[in-house]
């Protein structure tokens, strides 16, 4: 299992369709270490049990469960962890299931982490007079409910732009890339420029983009700028359209289990040898810095 943009955002969607509204009867907590910004796991359910669940919002890959006292409990998924709706206490608990939300009105959010990477913890209400300094990137915004969840959550002020939450245009995007002489991938996977976008979705985008992973992103013209701001907002938009991309041995699924199926619309990614769709080069893979990497030797020129 793997999560990026869209895979978080399909479980923010299940959640808020289900649970929001509901109160947080008991919180129990298996490992320590999934609560790590805490003390102890006594001080995390103090401030979590007896909440109700208002709204749930997301930024790059954490969940954002804003409760009635103006505090926020956020689930930061890293790589393996998700949620799983339950009836009841009588249904077998998965292995690695880190943490049990009993819920006022019946049922169980279960927080489950392969991983062991993902956290929680709870953000306490915003003081009126408190100043965040959020990301100079995020600043690049000219929209959307990126910068208040960042003042909200001084926690996640540091992340980079995302791409549904913060609205930018491609002008600004072109500010960041030619800012920077990272390879455009290592740019467009460091969280603190972008949020939320991971190996798959970039891969993806890149292709869409005819941009090569490994090209200086201040070597791209105006025009590939244009054409990878617009495959950002259309690959990640599609994925979501799929509820994401399920495949490998633990695939991904939403909280009531229902798995996505983007991958069936991938076009290099996990393909190495297999023909490109639109020239029939054999995808290839090459790893850079520890990150494996597919692109068509031919579209991606």
């Amino acid at each position: 299992m793997f999560n990026e943009l869209p895979e978080v955002e399909t479980i923010r969607a299940a959640l808020s369709r289900d649970i929001v509204g509901k109160k947080l009867k008991t919180v129990a907590v298996t490992t320590g270490k999934t609560v790590r910004r805490h003390k102890t796991v006594k001080d995390f359910r103090e401030l979590a049990e007896g909440r109700t669940i208002k709204s749930i919002g997301r930024l790059g890959t954490n969940i954002i469960f804003v409760l009635d006292d103006g505090s926020r409990l956020v689930a930061e998924l890293g790589t393996g962890g998700h949620f799983q709706r339950t009836k009841g206490p009588k249904e077998v608990k998965a292995k690695h299931t880190h943490v049990v939300i009993t819920l006022n009105q019946g049922g169980e959010l279960r927080f489950i982490d392969e991983t062991s990477k993902g956290e929680l913890f709870v953000s306490p209400p915003a003081p009126e007079d408190r100043v965040v300094e959020v990301s100079k990137y995020a600043r690049l915004s000219v929209g959307g409910d990126g910068l208040a969840i960042r003042q909200a959550v001084p926690e996640l002020a540091h992340l980079g732009l995302d791409v549904l939450e913060d609205q930018v245009g491609w002008d600004r995007m072109a500010a960041i890339l030619r800012s920077s002489d990272l390879g455009v991938k290592e740019l467009l996977l460091t969280p603190e420029i972008m949020a939320g976008l991971g190996s798959l979705y970039v891969d993806e985008i890149l292709y869409n983009s005819g941009i090569r992973h490994d090209r200086i992103s201040d070597s791209l013209s105006t025009i590939e700028i244009r054409r990878l701001h617009r495959g950002i907002t259309e690959i990640i938009a599609d994925a979501i359209k799929h509820h994401g991309s399920s495949f490998g041995p633990t695939p991904f699924a939403d909280p009531d289990g229902k798995q996505g199926d983007f991958q069936q619309s991938l076009h290099v990614y996990a393909r190495e040898g297999l023909p490109c769709g639109q020239c029939r080069a054999p995808i290839e893979r090459v790893s850079v810095r520890q990150v494996t990497t597919y692109f068509c030797p031919k579209c991606q020129n």
